[in-house]
């Protein structure tokens, strides 16, 4: 389900549960009470859709913590830390779509945007062991590949070894044993953060734990997707 179809369901979803309500409380045997039922959902739609139309991410998944994220341009650039919603790379957006990891969304094949966190910046030395990954020497929590999915398929991590971070790369990351993200694709290009993700309603999950000096990203991670 793409994410305009998703907002229309809990839209119509709201309304319906509004105009129940709305009936219980009153007789609705006039016809200025019956119009006030009609009224209410219709104008609880309108206003859900101008809050909720193309700028905000509803997020059902693990792959952030759950609720309503707005999603804000980006002119100063990506710090680490920051929420985004990034398009994962075609190749990557392909598997994602055949295994059904990702929905139908604006980003190449097809499909919907990620929530990630930026755990790595241009500059930065990740390096990825069985152990973990480490950005700047510090290993983010949960970080370690994977090599099959909830549904017993293969996942194909990046190799093990050290890499540096080109002007324009970052490291994707959410903590979570089953996160979805630059452990197995790589750095992801700059270009492919398409708006900073702000929690709007989210639940108690989202987390701030006090991290480590250079483990900024550890700070803000919620849990994270999980392929399959």
């Amino acid at each position: 389900m793409s994410q305009s179809e998703l907002i229309l369901a809990l839209t119509l979803t709201f309304g319906a549960l509004a105009s129940a309500w709305i009936a219980r409380i009153g007789s609705a045997k006039t016809l200025s009470t019956r119009a006030f039922v009609l009224a209410v959902p219709a104008a609880t739609i309108v206003a859900m859709f101008a809050m909720f139309g193309g700028d905000v991410r509803v997020n059902f998944t693990p792959s952030m913590p759950l609720g309503i994220y707005r999603l804000e341009p980006l002119p100063g650039g990506v710090e680490r830390g920051m929420f985004v919603a990034v398009c994962a790379p075609t190749d990557i957006a392909e598997l994602g779509r055949d295994r059904g990891y990702l929905a139908r969304g604006p980003c190449p094949g097809d499909t919907e945007p990620l929530l990630k966190v930026v755990a790595g910046v241009p500059g930065d030395e990740v390096t990825v062991s069985t152990r973990g990954v480490a950005v700047n020497r510090c290993v983010l929590p949960n970080s370690a590949p994977l090599a099959f999915d909830r549904s017993d398929r293969p996942l194909k991590a990046l190799p093990l070894g050290r890499y540096h971070l080109g002007p324009n790369q970052l490291w994707l990351y959410a903590d979570n044993p089953r996160s979805w993200d630059s452990r197995y694709w790589g750095p992801a290009a700059a270009a492919s953060s398409l708006a900073r993700a702000v929690p709007l309603l989210v639940l108690p999950s989202f987390r701030s734990t006090s991290g480590e000096p250079d483990c900024g990203a550890a700070r803000f991670a919620g849990p994270a997707s999980s392929p399959g």
